[in-house]
């Protein structure tokens, strides 16, 4: 899958941007105001929003892209270079 794993400097967020916008879209979207029965209702509804996360909810620093057509537009591109 050619994943790299990256470090970033320690308790300095500013150089880890992505997932600190990461975070906080989990925060606004997922987690505030949420309520959960238990640790499996927790478990399966963030499944669910991981799923809409990276296959239906347009990201604006991939144009407008889910992050699962990104990835394939990128891999169509590999192919046809």
């Amino acid at each position: 899958m050619d994943i790299r794993h990256k470090y970033t400097q320690p308790y300095s967020p500013q150089t880890n941007g992505k997932i600190e916008c990461f975070w906080r879209t989990l925060q606004a979207d997922f987690l505030e105001g949420s309520l959960y029965e238990d640790i499996d209702d927790f478990k399966n509804e963030l499944l669910g929003f991981w799923v809409y996360y990276n296959d239906h909810r347009p990201h604006s620093s991939l144009q407008e892209l889910t992050p699962k057509k990104f990835r394939e537009k990128e891999q169509n591109c590999k192919l046809i270079i």
